[in-house]
């Protein structure tokens, strides 16, 4: 080791080569360093711009007019499940689901207040052990098929400042709410292709504030595929 080091002393171009080498190492390691914490700042400034272009529903209070038709006309209810002979689940309800004279409604005003567009709007239940939720005009349908169903898309675009009205239709007795979550989930994605949720609690007339979601996580609320699975597995609940 004495007579490497005492080479580069008696070498300088040697000495001038090792040292442009640990220099330009030292260089690239802090260049390397301000380039994650740059793209580390400009991500916080995407996520704050982000956030504040975001759409965002809220509730409006508006005294509904029987003159005027739902832009949304939803059914909720529980059910009761089984297995079949080929292992398929079935979906069984009340005897009275189609008997719309003994229908409840639910209507609630939803206004657009953020600062995009949405161009896609899905209502969604949370409860998929227990609740299901469809498009009014599917209910016999589904009841039909034994299957089930938990979102509806509402795939109209909804412009800043436009109100839309839900109107929510159940079996008095049917259980539809929940104690400590929320039984809708409204998912969108703006005009900007970002993805949100906002959970609903229609019991309380409650819509929480929007936060982000994958993919993946509007697949699990639109697809029953992963429920199905869930009740031939009940310990997957």
């Amino acid at each position: 080791m004495k007579d490497i080091f005492n080479f580069i002393n008696n070498n300088a171009v040697v000495a001038s080569l090792i040292t442009l080498a640990i220099t330009t190492i030292i260089q690239i390691i802090f260049r390397k360093s301000d380039r994650k914490y740059n793209e580390k700042q400009e991500n916080k400034k995407e996520r704050k711009q982000q956030f504040l272009n975001k759409a965002e529903l809220h509730i409006e209070d508006k005294q509904w007019d029987s003159k005027e038709k739902p832009d949304i006309s939803l059914f909720m209810t529980d059910f009761k499940t089984s297995i079949n002979d080929k292992k398929d689940v079935e979906f069984h309800y009340s005897k009275d689901v189609l008997k719309k004279d003994k229908y409840k409604h639910l209507r609630f005003y939803i206004k657009n207040i953020g600062n995009a567009d949405i161009n896609q709007l899905d209502i969604c239940a949370t409860a998929q052990k227990y609740t299901m939720l469809c498009d009014i005009e599917s209910i016999k349908y589904i009841v039909d098929s034994k299957f089930v169903n938990y979102s509806y898309c509402y795939d109209r675009k909804i412009l800043k400042n436009d109100i839309i009205l839900i109107d929510i239709a159940y079996l008095e007795g049917s259980k539809i709410y929940n104690t400590f979550s929320s039984e809708l989930a409204l998912l969108f994605r703006d005009s900007y292709g970002n993805l949100y949720e906002q959970p609903f609690f229609i019991h309380q007339k409650d819509l929480y504030e929007p936060y982000t979601i994958s993919n993946k996580d509007y697949r699990l609320y639109t697809l029953p595929d992963t429920a199905l699975e869930c009740f031939k597995k009940p310990w997957m609940w």
